[in-house]
């Protein structure tokens, strides 16, 4: 059977099927938040888990791992978190039993895990492939409901990295990256660099890269005098985009 990154394990796996989710109710109708499931979608899924059991701080994945499954906690707590640079991490949730996370799996084609996901307490968690969730889910629809799926999760996904990395990132760095997406948006690419079509005001990138105007008009003076943007006829200039983009990867 698979490990957690896809690869063949040599030893026994520590998945198994899983048989009695809970000590009381043995069935997923005991998980509060999976009650919005048909009594017949509960039963198919519970069939297709395969549970493990981790003990407190544990790794259930990584950030950057491939994400081919998703994942109900079945006990305990198990809790999302983002990396910083400073070697610390951000807590972003926490979740109970009966939710179900990994949602990085129903990208097609595959995505890597955004976030690190660990047991907060001892966790008993179920895994399940993202095409057996599908058919779960929608049965002889699972295909086309999957690319729906694969449609909006991944601009989801977008918009959380972008919010996640926030959280980790300094406010140089945060400043690099509302502008480098202003390029990939609006930016046309010519001699000078990539000129933004659209007039971004130094109000809406302080609200962009989530900091004060006053700090936020420092950064900018500062990548003016260091040559990576400038200013004509109002717009704003990346002169410097592969530089920008190096500043956000190094922090």
């Amino acid at each position: 059977m698979a490990g957690l990154s896809g690869k063949p394990r040599h030893k026994a796996s520590t998945w198994r099927q899983v048989a009695a989710p809970l000590a009381g109710d043995r069935s997923l109708r005991g998980l509060a938040a999976l009650k919005r499931l048909k009594p017949e979608q509960r039963e198919a899924l519970q069939r297709r888990l395969e549970v493990r059991e981790y003990r407190r701080a544990e790794l259930i994945y990584q950030p950057g791992q491939e994400a081919r499954s998703l994942y109900v906690v079945l006990a305990g707590v198990a809790r999302l978190s983002i990396p910083s640079p400073n070697g610390r991490r951000v807590l972003l949730n926490l979740l109970p039993a009966g939710e179900i996370f990994g949602h990085s799996a129903l990208v097609e084609g595959g995505h890597p895990h955004v976030f690190e996901a660990a047991a907060y307490t001892d966790v008993r968690a179920g895994r399940i492939g993202a095409d057996d969730f599908l058919e779960v889910l929608a049965g002889e629809r699972a295909r086309e409901v999957g690319e729906l799926i694969s449609f909006v999760t991944e601009r989801w996904i977008t918009l959380v990295i972008r919010l996640a990395r926030f959280l980790a990132q300094d406010l140089r760095a945060r400043v690099a990256s509302s502008l480098i997406e202003a390029a990939r948006g609006f930016g046309v690419q010519d001699a000078r660099g990539y000129v933004l079509s659209l007039r971004i005001t130094q109000d809406a990138l302080a609200d962009l890269s989530a900091g004060s105007l006053r700090k936020v008009n420092a950064v900018l003076r500062r990548f003016e005098a260091e040559g990576l943007i400038g200013k004509e006829e109002g717009r704003i200039v990346l002169r410097q985009l592969g530089t920008l983009e190096e500043l956000v990867l190094a922090s």
